[in-house]
């Protein structure tokens, strides 16, 4: 299955209990963006179809694709044709509605995220953050949860950044231990994590706003990824190092450890330059491990590679975050980098 995945300095001291708090060493309380959060989970739960149907017509991007893609109800017209409205569309959703395996999920969902204020006040800090960073004037945003039917972790649909949270639910669930391996393999399940919420959210919004392919060889592509997940590192300081590669501690360290040992292989099988989408996709895909590197490795190596690249330019020479995304020379982005 494709997923719909593009799919967007919250340090903490903790005083007596270790709990996190939005009191940033980062930023100033006075750049924080308002984020607004649409909930349509509690609709999903009521089980009424008129109802979901009026929700989701306030966001006609969403609603064409949970509606046409993700449950695969019918097709576009049927959300609009006041023919096929109460004769087709709203009978499909009661159906969708009403199936017992559904219910199960939607109370899951509730229980699961029964309350969504810290990643609303992490989503706020890194909004600000960015907005800062970028001089974008940005004041409000609008994040909504809903259930995606296990197709989408993070898109943005009607100016809204939607968080499928049916993506989150842990891979010591139930549901997600009962998705068949053959769409939903374990090395992705044990990724259905929560801690990833906030790494997913801005890494879709950075790659929909700010990515610029700078080539089609390795390095062009490593590169490209890197200054994405830069800014996510100026923006998201709180978050851990590993989360914002959708790594665990284990798979990071193995990156940093074997950090020269993947330049030298790029190095001798002269892949530095190469096209070959063979040869080069597996350091970007998703999987249980990057081909080539042995199943000890995590997958997307390349990513990961890109950032060290971009962070040793930024180290040693005198550039913003602005500056950073306007430099498309790759040799020039390449020159500091030492593995």
């Amino acid at each position: 299955m494709k997923r719909l995945q593009f799919i967007f300095l919250f340090i903490v001291l903790s005083l007596l209990g270790c709990e996190e708090t939005t009191d940033s060493l980062y930023l100033d309380k006075s750049k924080l963006v308002e984020v607004n959060c649409i909930h349509l989970n509690p609709v999903f739960l009521s089980g009424d179809a008129n109802q979901l149907h009026k929700s989701l017509r306030n966001y006609p991007e969403l609603y064409e694709n949970f509606y046409t893609r993700m449950i695969r109800a019918g097709e576009k017209d049927h959300l609009s044709n006041p023919n096929k409205i109460d004769s087709f569309t709203i009978p499909k959703l009661q159906h969708f509605l009403n199936d017992s395996s559904m219910k199960v999920i939607f109370k899951s969902i509730a229980a699961t995220f029964n309350e969504f204020d810290d990643y609303k006040e992490k989503i706020s800090v890194g909004m600000g953050n960015y907005s800062d960073i970028f001089n974008a004037g940005i004041t409000n945003a609008q994040i909504g949860t809903f259930y995606s039917n296990f197709n989408a972790t993070v898109l943005e649909n009607d100016h809204v950044i939607w968080i499928g949270l049916d993506m989150y639910l842990g891979n010591d669930n139930d549901i997600v231990k009962m998705l068949p391996p053959n769409t939903f393999p374990n090395y992705y399940k044990q990724k259905m994590d929560k801690k990833y919420i906030i790494s997913d959210v801005f890494f879709s919004f950075l790659m929909t706003h700010h990515f610029n392919p700078m080539g089609d060889e390795l390095l062009a592509r490593m590169l490209s990824y890197g200054k994405i997940t830069y800014i996510m590192d100026q923006i998201l300081p709180f978050e851990s190092d590993e989360n914002k590669f959708r790594y665990t501690k284990d798979e990071l360290n193995w990156c940093k450890e074997n950090e020269e040992y993947i330049w030298r292989f790029i190095i001798d099988e002269k892949l530095l330059y190469n096209k070959e989408p063979a040869l080069i996709d597996p350091f970007f895909q998703e999987g249980p491990y990057t081909k080539s590197f042995g199943p000890d490795s995590p997958s997307t190596i390349g990513i990961w590679l890109g950032y060290e690249m971009i962070k040793d330019y930024v180290d040693n020479n005198n550039v913003d975050v602005v500056e950073l995304m306007k430099e498309n020379n790759i040799q020039k982005l390449l020159k500091y980098y030492e593995p």
